[in-house]
């Protein structure tokens, strides 16, 4: 796959618009890092449930895009497979309302494409940053947990992470 200005990422979420922008992006799918490298956007579409109805968005509408800013790696999830499941952070969103862009015989949520492919204009979306993306982490909206932060203080001091304590007093 050769990066294109309008290769997306097209993932198939439940996720309300409010979780990705408050996490700065999507989380827990089984992808290829390397076909992400290509991909500049992230396009959401609707895999409807009941916590995201009152959204009011029709099932396989593609509803936001994101400019891609990392990839992380979730150590502590996995499919049934073993495969490792990624957050994928975002920068900037636009707003879209685009019918039936996922296509029901896709059996994948991951799926990969081009904007104009998928009926979405580049030129036309209106991109603006996402709510305290400066972070660029779900660490710093209080996601964080104690195997996050024992990791990352270990790789900070140069220890295992099995050698870090946490006291928590409150």
């Amino acid at each position: 796959m050769t990066k294109t200005d309008d290769a997306a990422l097209v993932v198939f979420t439940s996720e309300t618009r409010q979780e990705i922008l408050a996490h700065a992006g999507s989380r827990g799918w089984v992808l290829s890092p390397k076909s992400v490298e290509h991909c500049p956007y992230l396009v959401c579409c609707r895999r409807q449930d009941w916590e995201n109805k009152a959204e009011g968005i029709a099932p396989r509408t593609a509803f936001l895009v994101g400019r891609i800013s990392t990839l992380t790696r979730l150590d502590e999830t996995k499919n049934s497979r073993g495969q490792a499941r990624f957050r994928i952070g975002i920068s900037e969103f636009a707003d879209v309302a685009v019918a039936e862009v996922w296509r029901k015989e896709l059996r994948n949520p991951v799926a990969y494409a081009g904007l104009k492919q998928l009926g979405i204009q580049l030129k036309r979306l209106k991109f603006q940053p996402v709510p305290d993306a400066s972070t660029g982490s779900d660490k710093a909206r209080g996601g964080l947990t104690i195997a996050e932060a024992k990791k990352a203080l270990a790789a900070t001091f140069g220890v295992r992470p099995e050698d870090v304590e946490i006291t928590i007093k409150g």
